[in-house]
């Protein structure tokens, strides 16, 4: 085991000194109709899945990290290490996706200075326990891009030695970081002590390189149960927008495979894959937004609410349109048919 080796194992056992959360999730980002953030809410949903999934990708792809503008991501972060008390200890990983390096660096130059400003050390050297775990930043964007200039534009930010996790996910960036980078980066920087794959290619883990005792999370959806190193799978956990509305589903399968109990993970694996394979389909006929924030958003109002979801206003997106109640109808339907249908709202 080389120095870097090392220093990776002992940064995160100092991040993670209970261990490392197997399940992660991107939270919602609620709105309010005047489209300003909706932080009561996104704190009553948080405290809703904590007992279940406890860290989190804020802001994730499934919380608009993408569509978010430089002032609502100064107040989530505010809100996320400042105003917000969880009943449990959270952990966070802050997002920088941008698809542009320049806006990347903006970014993170913010939250350096806010977090630091809060008494919360950014240095992985020097790191201190606080509920920040890291930065999570994609490739650059550009479907032409050589795996050098992919390289040469994530090296930069590694070198700041602030703990850092990289995040595949080619449906926005239009490339894949290759596994020989992962491996390479990996060997060279004990920082980099995390990777997420929502590719769902999952080249990287499959490849069968030496990536230095780091993390790997899966983030493609469906059939969790066989994903999982201890179900014979190359990953050591999930960051799942799907853990917004079936955390405790998730967990139960990830508690399952980790005791041994392989059918009953498959069993709920299989009901979870279903539901959320149909939902994914009515979302994407959806004209705006995304299908993942859209699914969530969806099926996290009738979890909020119960039966009285006709009655409560519909979800938003980011840009205002409401997720209309034909659309909310057909997802009720789904839920009604299996295990998961609430017998009364979180908010009731």
């Amino acid at each position: 085991m080389s120095n870097n080796d090392v220093q990776r194992k002992n940064n995160i056992s100092r991040l993670f000194p209970q261990g490392v959360p197997l399940l992660w999730c991107p939270p919602l980002t609620h709105y309010r109709s005047d489209k300003s953030i909706d932080f009561e809410r996104m704190k009553k949903h948080i405290n809703h899945i904590a007992p279940y999934i406890n860290s989190y990708l804020i802001p994730g792809s499934t919380s608009d990290g993408w569509e978010i503008s430089f002032e609502e991501y100064k107040q989530i972060l505010n809100f996320v290490f400042k105003e917000f008390i969880p009943d449990s200890e959270i952990n966070v990983l802050i997002g920088l996706l941008r698809t542009d390096s320049s806006d990347v660096r903006k970014f993170l130059d913010y939250a350096v200075k806010f977090l630091q400003e809060n008494n919360i050390e950014t240095d992985m050297d020097n790191y201190r326990s606080s509920r920040f775990k890291g930065f999570v930043l994609c490739a650059p964007k550009g479907e032409n891009l050589t795996q050098q200039e992919i390289k040469d534009a994530i090296v930069p930010i590694l070198e700041k030695k602030y703990p850092i996790v990289l995040y595949q996910l080619p449906q926005i960036t239009q490339n894949e970081i290759s596994p020989e980078i992962i491996s390479e980066l990996a060997e060279k920087y004990p920082n980099f002590y995390m990777m997420k794959d929502s590719s769902g290619q999952d080249k990287v883990a499959y490849a069968g390189l030496d990536y230095h005792d780091m993390i790997l999370l899966r983030g493609a959806e469906g059939n969790y149960h066989k994903y999982l190193k201890a179900a014979g799978g190359p990953y050591d956990g999930f960051l799942l927008s799907t853990g917004n509305t079936f955390a405790k589903g998730l967990k139960y399968i990830v508690d399952q495979v980790i005791s041994g109990n392989l059918s009953d993970a498959e069993k709920e694996s299989t009901e979870l894959t279903k539901i959320i394979d149909e939902v994914f389909t009515i979302a994407s006929t959806i004209p705006f937004g995304n299908a993942f924030t859209n699914s969530n958003k969806l099926l996290d109002h009738i979890f909020a609410h119960g039966k009285q979801w006709l009655k409560a206003s519909a979800p938003l997106t980011h840009a205002g349109e409401i997720l209309s109640q034909e659309i909310l109808q057909k997802i009720d339907e789904i839920l009604q048919k299996s295990s998961y249908y609430p017998s009364k709202g979180y908010l009731e």
